[in-house]
């Protein structure tokens, strides 16, 4: 059963890249998501983004695991990988840093709806009842603003999200009351 109630503004469906920096250029002049989609983008194998991209005509390269993904991208086994805003800047500094000659690309965006919702078991509707009327009040008092605020609040500015060329992509894995999920930089 899900919880019909986004808690994260969608963070996760923003999709920052990161690429081989002698590649920079070439990303940095790219203006239309036709030419976007003619590079290969990495996704490891099982990623329920590989369906996306593919569904939206991206080629993707679908192999590996998120352990290798970023020395395959050295190897320029294909062009890019992407992750959401919420964990690019930690996936970037923990793991793709280590390659020195990886970078985050500086001008696109990628978006589509990727909600972070509650999922509760069918056979505990009370348990459903009782998370949705929380997530009510923590969402009326502006208690679940804060909690984003306190860990997304300079997101925007870091990434310079508002700068960046922003492709809009559909989703068709989400259930329908999320398929109409519009980018929104400001309620970030």
């Amino acid at each position: 059963m899900v919880i019909s109630k986004p808690i994260a503004k969608n963070l996760l469906g923003y999709r920052i890249l990161i690429i081989n920096a002698k590649d920079a250029k070439k990303f940095s002049e790219i203006k239309e998501a036709e030419i976007l989609k003619k590079y290969v983008q990495g996704i490891p194998e099982t990623w329920s983004d590989a369906a996306i991209f593919r569904y939206n005509n991206f080629i993707v390269s679908e192999e590996g695991n998120f352990d290798d993904i970023f020395k395959r991208l050295s190897r320029a086994n294909f062009d890019y990988v992407t992750f959401g805003a919420n964990e690019v800047l930690s996936v970037f500094e923990n793991r793709a840093s280590k390659l020195k000659t990886l970078e985050i690309e500086s001008k696109l965006l990628i978006f589509y709806p990727f909600p972070l919702v509650f999922y509760v078991n069918p056979t505990m509707p009370e348990l459903a009842k009782r998370v949705e009327e929380g997530l009510q009040i923590i969402t009326a008092s502006g208690e679940l603003d804060a909690i984003f605020n306190n860990y997304y609040s300079d997101i925007v500015d870091t990434l310079q999200m508002d700068k960046r060329t922003l492709f809009v992509l559909d989703n068709p894995l989400i259930p329908n009351e999320f398929a109409n999920l519009q980018p929104n930089l400001v309620e970030l």
